[in-house]
């Protein structure tokens, strides 16, 4: 079984964890107001939301899966999804896994992955396949991952398939060949894994239960994310946030130092809150 360690323990030992075995349990990582605000607000999402995806793409149709509902724009459904981008033990671990490689980091994706009954388990896959170059096992980490249980995570639901070390396997065939494992975890809880480590959604064999995921990954500052973060998180939403958060959403530049000159992601080649500019340019 994968090892379930408590929010509150040293960050150092939840990162040993997740260097020796690629992925951890992390129980207790929110509070029980913040899960609960989040179950509320995004309840009537979940239940609206369509399941599959509007794309034609039979490889996207399948990596989807036919009865699983994915989401984002979280800050705009749920203000408590700022709790989420400040929680302190994952800032904790982005910030030791990521900033060895970059100045910063950002957020890549937010989105809830509701997997429905009858839904069969999905492909399991690395999400450092977005940037194939840092696939290999030596090269930096410029991913760092969680799924948030926001209801239970159960072998029968489609709690998360998992291939513990397949984060140190350079032949993706014998890593394969690995031992999968469920992350079964209460809600409240993340999985925490490593870009480089096997995993995909689990099959939920249930008649009537949908389990209640939610995907938060983050990347390095200098690499473009999943999600188009100023579209899924408007300015009327993030003007009021700490400028760290604001940047976590891409509505701050990446600035470099004397290794990493320039700057990335501007507004008239100024930091976007003073290049914003939300009239129309002279």
């Amino acid at each position: 079984m994968l090892t379930t360690i408590s929010a509150e323990a040293p960050v150092d030992e939840i990162l040993g964890l997740l260097a020796q075995d690629g992925a951890v349990v992390v129980s207790n990582l929110m509070t029980d107001d913040v899960l609960s605000s989040l179950q509320k607000d995004l309840a009537k999402a979940v239940d609206n939301h369509h399941s599959g995806t509007l794309s034609d793409d039979l490889s996207m149709q399948q990596f989807w899966g036919e009865n699983t509902k994915r989401f984002g724009r979280l800050l705009m459904r749920s203000s408590s999804f700022e709790h989420v981008l400040a929680n302190p033990v994952m800032e904790a671990i982005s910030d030791a896994v990521l900033l060895p490689n970059a100045k910063d980091w950002w957020l890549n994706s937010a989105q809830m992955m509701v997997i429905g009954p009858g839904e069969k388990a999905q492909f399991i896959h690395r999400d450092v396949n977005n940037w194939p170059h840092f696939l290999d096992p030596n090269a930096p980490d410029v991913t760092v991952s969680w799924m948030l249980a926001l209801g239970p995570f159960t072998k029968k639901n489609g709690a998360t398939n998992v291939v513990p070390r397949s984060h140190l396997d350079t032949d993706y065939a014998a890593a394969n060949q690995r031992s999968v494992i469920q992350a079964e975890m209460e809600p409240g809880s993340g999985l925490l894994y490593s870009g480089k480590t096997l995993h995909g959604g689990g099959a939920n064999t249930t008649s009537d239960e949908w389990r209640l995921g939610l995907h938060v990954s983050h990347v390095v500052g200098w690499l473009t994310p999943e999600e188009a973060l100023p579209l899924s998180n408007p300015w009327e939403y993030v003007k009021d946030l700490d400028p760290s958060l604001q940047r976590r959403l891409g509505w701050r530049c990446y600035e470099g130092d004397e290794v990493e000159v320039g700057r990335l992601w501007t507004v008239d080649y100024e930091d976007i809150p003073l290049g914003l500019g939300l009239n129309t340019p002279e």
